[in-house]
Formats: structure tokens, C-alpha cells, sequence
């Protein structure tokens, strides 16, 4: 049993808003109000979380690189597995799921509102509420013409971008060269993708997401 001591900081940079396949600027963000809910989660901002060898699940191979990864984001409830209890490693992620996700490591997860930000994506649509909080946010725009591509498969570099905001690098990222090469150089100098092989435009499946998330949490142990 090996026992973790994570927490993920708060975002507090200029957001670069995905439009297309590039990124603008938008207003200065503040994400104290998140960085409360998740210390909150994290029980005063740490969590100590005992990794357990067996997964939770049982189309999870105990064995898989990835399965630890797994095991730690169902315990902290940054992802879950469906009504059949299987986690669907190779499933490819949406973006509406990815911002469904993304919602869950901060912490902003009750009190959601919907929103017409996005044509495509209803009031009605299971994920508006993430996709309009990760939007509020700055972690996600559409592609232009109001639209979001909420059944659109995200790709590596739009993970990456998400999880280097949400890990406070943006700026890092920017005097790297900004989207998506600088937020993927960053992500690599941080570890985010070890184990893990994918190329730009290629769409991650959950454990590859899982994966990245873990190693975030990881790096900053």
C-alpha cells in the first residue's frame, strides 16, 4: 500500500480560451472560490489516500500501468466508472465529458447553473452546466460560431492545455510558445505524460486521461 499526499493548487493567470484549434485572451481570473471548494474536498487541502494494488473495477486489469491512476481518481471522485461498474478504459473522452472532469478536480461541482453559452449544447444537454462552468472559467471555448462540439472526441493537446491551466502553468505555457506546443512542452517538463504515448490531434481514451491526471497530481508531491 502506498499512501499520497495530494492536492491540486488554484488557477490564478490570464486564461488563453481554445477557438478553433488556437487560444485567445480573455479577462484576469481569480479561482480562489475554487481553490476553497477543493481544499474543502481534500479535507483542508491535502488528501491522504491509500493506493490499493487491486483495481476498482473489474475491466481494469490490476496489472495495467494505468490502474493505480485509475483506483485514485474513483477514490477522489475525479472520475467514476458507469451504472455497470466498469471504468471503459479505451473509451474515447468527449469534450463535454473532459469538462465534466475537469470540474470534478477543482472541486466545482454543486450550485452549477445552465447557460445558452454554446448553440450546440443545450439547456437541456446532461454536461451544459460543466461545460458552461469550465467555460466561465476559462478552461474551454468552442470552435466559433458559438459552437462547442460537446460529442467531439478531445484530443491530447486540448487535455493538456486543460490540465496545465487548472495547474496554475498557463503562464509557464505562454513564454513557451502558447498553444498547443507550449502547453504540451510544459506538460511534459512536469511529467504529465509519462507512460504515456499520444501525438497531436489524437483522441485520448479514459485511462489515457486518467493517466495524465494522476501524473499531475503526482508531480507535485
Amino acid at each position: 500500500m502506498a499512501i499520497y499526499v495530494v492536492f491540486f493548487p488554484c488557477i490564478k493567470n490570464k486564461a488563453i480560451l481554445q477557438e478553433g484549434t488556437h487560444f485567445k485572451k480573455r479577462g484576469e481570473l481569480s479561482m480562489k472560490k475554487l481553490r476553497c471548494l477543493f481544499m474543502g474536498l481534500l479535507i483542508g487541502g491535502v488528501l491522504i489516500c491509500p493506493a490499493m494494488a487491486a483495481s476498482s473495477f473489474p475491466d481494469v486489469d490490476e496489472n495495467a500501468d494505468y490502474a493505480e491512476a485509475v483506483k485514485y481518481l474513483d477514490d477522489v471522485g475525479i472520475m467514476r466508472g458507469d451504472n455497470n461498474g466498469n471504468f471503459n478504459p479505451n473509451q474515447t473522452v468527449t469534450r463535454a465529458e473532459m469538462a465534466t472532469i475537469i470540474c470534478n478536480m477543482l472541486g466545482e461541482t454543486e450550485d452549477l447553473t445552465v447557460s445558452d453559452t454554446f448553440s450546440d449544447v443545450s439547456r437541456t444537454h446532461w454536461a451544459n452546466k460543466y461545460i458552461s462552468k469550465a467555460s466561465e472559467f476559462g478552461l474551454v471555448s468552442g470552435y466559433g460560431s458559438g459552437k462547442f462540439g460537446p460529442n467531439d472526441s478531445v484530443t491530447y493537446e486540448q487535455v493538456l492545455t486543460m490540465v496545465v491551466r487548472a495547474m496554475a502553468l498557463e503562464e509557464e505555457a505562454i513564454q513557451a510558445g502558447g498553444y498547443p506546443d507550449g502547453y504540451i512542452e510544459i506538460a511534459h517538463e512536469r511529467g504529465y505524460i509519462n507512460r504515456l504515448s499520444a501525438q497531436k490531434g489524437e483522441s485520448l481514451t479514459r485511462w489515457q486521461v486518467a493517466m495524465i491526471l494522476y501524473n499531475a497530481a503526482y508531480s507535485i508531491l
